[in-house]
Parts: structure tokens; C-alpha cells; sequence
């Protein structure tokens, strides 16, 4: 059976981000969306078309959180008030425990960003 990305990303975060990890690789794969996952920029980097450069959501872990991370966040609404500015376009939402993960927001935020992509099939 192949490794998927998140088997191979997993044993390189602290083991105290893993279980935030799963539950954000979990929230992104329940929207449905065509995305391809892979581990590069030491992230899991959701995109279209193997388009690795111009990604659509990332999940990545810093050394205090787990950063779910939009290339074009600084276009979502965010209802939510969970996004930081990352950059001009960039935004990202900080999670220090997996217990701040609500899936249905984090589905909603996923499926805004998939919707506003430039490069949506």
C-alpha cells in the first residue's frame, strides 16, 4: 500500500500537532473538492493540477501551532474571525490544540477558497 501525504508528513511534526493535523487533513478532505495533496515547502499543500506553486490550502506546523494556511486568504470573508494576514494575499488561521478545530468552519473556509481560486477547474 503507498504512503499517502499525510503518512509521510506526520512523523515530522512534534507528536503533540498530530492529532490537530489529522483533524484539519480530515476537515479539507470532507469538502469534496478535486484538490491533490503532497508535503513540499515542509507543509501538506492542497492544489489543483499539480499547481504546487499556486496552492489553495496548506497545513503546516510551526514550533507553538498548527497553521491551516490560504494562498488567497486575504479574499475569504472570514465570519469566523480565525484568519491573520500571512501577506499581501496570504491568511492563516493558528490552532494550538485539536479542540479548537470545528470542522464545519474549517469546511466552510476550505470550500470558500477552492470556490474563489483563480485556477479552479
Amino acid at each position: 500500500m503507498a504512503e499517502t501525504p499525510l503518512d509521510a508528513y506526520l512523523p515530522t511534526v512534534r507528536a503533540d500537532a498530530r492529532d490537530t493535523v489529522r483533524a484539519l487533513v480530515g476537515a479539507i478532505g470532507a469538502v469534496g473538492a478535486p484538490l491533490e495533496c503532497k508535503v513540499t515547502y515542509k507543509m501538506l499543500v492542497y492544489t489543483f493540477g499539480q499547481r504546487w506553486h499556486e496552492w489553495v490550502v496548506a497545513v503546516g506546523v510551526s514550533k507553538a501551532t498548527v497553521n491551516l494556511r490560504f494562498l488567497y486568504g486575504a479574499d475569504l470573508d472570514d465570519p469566523a474571525r480565525i484568519l491573520r494576514a500571512g501577506s499581501t494575499t496570504a491568511a492563516q488561521a493558528d490552532f494550538t490544540d485539536v479542540d479548537m478545530v470545528d470542522a464545519a468552519v474549517v469546511r466552510a473556509y476550505v470550500r470558500e477558497a477552492v470556490d474563489k481560486h483563480p485556477n479552479r477547474p
